[in-house]
């Protein structure tokens, strides 16, 4: 009795799996295979994978599983081997297998070649904000700040909802000391993107940004030091340094103290409103996308709502109110997707 009904699952097995077609059982095969790459079993993942690619070689999903695995793993010449297969069949998975395949190249140092080869994505796909971000990040690596901060705006074209695009345009303002330009995507980055580890940073430089270079001397602990860029080419200097007045007014005993959160959007509001005034050049990220939201947020009812949250990761004052005022950022976030 055994035997036959071992015999009648293998015969009832068999006829469902003949029922399938070859694409059902590679995305059932692939499907047992993420779990174990997940877990970082990759031999298994890979093996699972490859059962799939026996049924079809040219399996798009099959092939790009397996590079992605091959990637984690370091077998870099297989993991370029599987993202070619799918980029020579211009699958819809062609944008991912050249990220891998571009990743792979930055990885083994090979960062001018990973350019070339999302450039040429760009071309062949029409471009897609991840390929303009992840050559942004090339360019970065590379120290081309202006290539760099082109591509991410770019990418922030394509999609404003991209954290990351946001976060690596403020860096590269950063380093070119570009300190209006650094607060702006800094600003976004942390509404889309409150609560991480890189939130945590963003917020750090946040409150750099907002300091505005201003030290108290350690001697007499009085003089309230300033260093202003004297630059006559840089159309924000009447805000850097308006940001440098509002960090100052912090250590002045004759000004009516403000808690750290209350001053922080006060001089954010300060800030942001002083932009519309300023003759900035026309239709670039700064003037066509920036400049005219927070000129609506700053004259919403919910801008105090959206410093709390932008702070609410890393600072347990702006927290607590947070978790006070669901209401007021429920209606926030209503206002923001429209």
């Amino acid at each position: 009795m055994q035997k036959l009904i071992l015999i009648i699952l293998i015969l009832a097995t068999s006829i469902y799996l003949f029922g399938q077609s070859d694409e059902d059982r590679i995305l059932a095969l692939v499907k047992e295979g993420i779990p174990h790459h997940d877990s970082k079993n990759y031999d298994k993942a890979i093996s699972k994978y490859k059962e799939a690619l026996s049924i079809d070689k040219n399996s798009t999903l099959a092939n790009y599983e397996l590079a992605m695995t091959y990637s984690e793993i370091g077998k870099n010449k297989e993991a370029v081997k599987h993202a070619n297969k799918i980029i020579k069949q211009k699958s819809e998975l062609m944008v991912a297998a050249y990220m891998v395949k571009g990743n792979v190249l930055d990885m083994q140092g090979k960062t001018k070649k990973s350019i070339k080869l999302f450039k040429k994505a760009i071309r062949e796909t029409e471009g897609h904000y991840l390929l303009h971000y992840n050559l942004g990040i090339n360019y970065f690596k590379q120290v081309e700040l202006d290539l760099a901060a082109e591509q991410m705006t770019n990418a922030i074209k394509l999609n404003p909802s991209h954290a990351s695009s946001h976060l690596y345009l403020a860096l590269s303002q950063k380093r070119k000391e570009e300190v209006v330009k650094t607060l702006l995507p800094i600003l976004y980055f942390l509404v889309l993107e409150p609560k991480s580890d890189r939130a945590k940073n963003a917020y750090k430089l946040l409150l750099e940004t907002m300091g505005g270079d201003v030290s108290v001397d350690p001697v007499d602990g009085k003089q309230i030091n300033i260093v202003i860029n004297d630059n006559a080419s840089n159309p924000y200097q009447s805000t850097e340094l308006m940001i440098s007045l509002l960090a100052a007014s912090k250590y002045d005993k004759d000004t009516p103290q403000l808690t750290k959160e209350m001053h922080f959007i006060y001089s954010t509001r300060t800030v942001l409103e002083s932009l519309t005034a300023l003759n900035l050049p026309k239709g670039d990220i700064w003037t066509a996308f920036y400049t005219p939201f927070y000129d609506r947020l700053t004259q919403s009812e919910h801008f105090e709502s959206y410093c709390y949250y932008i702070l609410h990761g890393s600072n347990s004052v702006a927290n607590a109110w947070c978790e006070n005022h669901k209401e007021e950022l429920e209606e926030m976030f209503k206002w923001l997707n429209k």
